[in-house]
């Protein structure tokens, strides 16, 4: 019984000894930061500029990764789309008035481990040039992305999204794609009209 309790005592000196030599300490379990630790984690901060974001975004026809899943091209963009989204489907409304609808064909590559759909993990938006972004839906489109099956690992697929966007905000505005379910964050600006 001494031998186990020599032994408890022994653990417990020890879990203290450990715990009192971790390093500085305001006591309130936070880090003590220093100048050059400032410096270092002011140095670290993202890059506006990077390649990706809204004031640096990807180029048309340029591959990049969304996310860990998907690798996405922006193929072309179409500034004005209402002859063919009208040619497509006679019942298809037209764009309000003072708007116009931009389209655009995207590829969609999956390269995950199982299996996934774009439309389902994917928000695509448009960035007007006046700052708000607007969400797909212009009726019945030439193979649209919605109409991309489940893909595997490997596969491709292109596909058409359309916006409804003010005609004023259309030039000098990006295509905004990024992960539905994550917690990350995923967007990647692509080039919109110029």
């Amino acid at each position: 019984m001494k031998r186990v309790a020599s032994i408890i005592l022994m653990v417990v000196i020890m879990l203290l000894l450990v715990s009192c030599g971790t390093g500085p300490s305001s006591g309130s379990g936070t880090e003590v930061v220093t100048e050059s630790d400032q410096q270092q984690a002011s140095d670290s901060k993202p890059d506006e500029s990077a390649f990706g974001t809204r004031q640096n975004p990807v180029p048309i026809e340029t591959e990049v990764k969304v996310g860990p899943n998907w690798h996405i091209t922006i193929l072309e963009i179409l500034p004005d789309a209402w002859s063919i989204i009208k040619e497509t489907n006679q019942f298809n409304d037209p764009p309000e008035e003072g708007h116009q609808f931009v389209m655009a064909n995207i590829q969609f590559s999956y390269a995950g481990e199982e299996s996934d759909t774009p439309w389902v993990s994917l928000i695509l938006k448009y960035l007007g040039s006046d700052g708000n972004t607007y969400s797909s839906g212009c009726g019945v489109l030439p193979k649209s992305y919605d109409d991309i099956g489940e893909q595997f690992p490997g596969a491709s697929a292109e596909g058409h999204v359309a916006w409804e966007v003010p005609s004023d905000a259309v030039v000098g505005g990006a295509i905004l794609i990024e992960e539905s379910f994550s917690f990350e964050d995923t967007r990647v600006f692509f080039e919109g009209v110029r």
